[in-house]
């Protein structure tokens, strides 16, 4: 009786293993709840639903040394500061549905107006170890975010790749009817020392389900 008794503790510490070894791109599977997770239940769950909007991609040309700015208290009025170009549009639907508080599914529709291409992706928003995740896989590369929260409704989303480069810093503002996000990122070629050459704005609507 008592062997069994271990052997089941044992079965159930292998599970609870397994499920907590669940790798940070896998977008099917809900990672098994921690305490640490606690502190950041349902911090997704304000973007459940539809939302439409545009996205903008804009080239700054006018470089400065990277220290002249404050890259992380960014804004829209600090974007239309500055000497921008806009280079492309992307009509976007985002849906988001929440399955547990630490576990949200999310469809993306991107739209590009002047080619007539459309992307599908999916991805998830989710609570790892006591740590925030954005992953979408697109049709040609798994794209992952680490995040942090700045205030109840604002989420700060990051990612640092080398190889190829890929910098990008990411904030996202959501309220009952609006969910706006300012950006910036350095990319193959990029030289990180000095200011973002391309800057990012969007302001997407919730759609009513009717």
């Amino acid at each position: 009786m008592k062997r069994s008794y271990i052997y089941i503790l044992f079965l159930f510490w292998v599970s609870s293993s397994c499920q907590n070894n669940i790798a940070i791109d896998n977008i099917q599977d809900i990672p098994k709840f921690a305490k640490e997770d606690q502190t950041l239940a349902n911090v997704f769950k304000i973007l459940d639903g539809r939302w439409k909007g545009k996205f903008l991609i804009f080239e700054d040309k006018n470089l400065v040394p990277k220290d002249q700015l404050d890259l992380e208290n960014i804004s829209l009025s600090s974007l239309q500061k500055m000497d921008l170009k806009q280079i492309n549009s992307i009509d976007v639907e985002q849906m988001y549905s929440s399955e547990t508080p630490y576990f949200q599914r999310v469809t993306i529709t991107d739209f590009y107006p002047d080619t007539g291409q459309k992307i599908s992706s999916k991805g998830v928003n989710k609570i790892q170890n006591g740590q925030m995740w954005c992953v979408v896989k697109k049709p040609d590369e798994t794209v992952m975010h680490k995040g942090s929260t700045e205030d109840n409704n604002t989420i700060i989303w990051q990612r640092n790749e080398k190889d190829p480069q890929k910098i990008e810093y990411f904030k996202e503002t959501v309220s009952q009817q609006f969910y706006e996000i300012i950006g910036w990122g350095y990319y193959q070629g990029d030289d990180p020392k000095l200011s973002p050459r391309l800057w990012f704005y969007s302001k997407y609507e919730r759609q009513s389900e009717d």
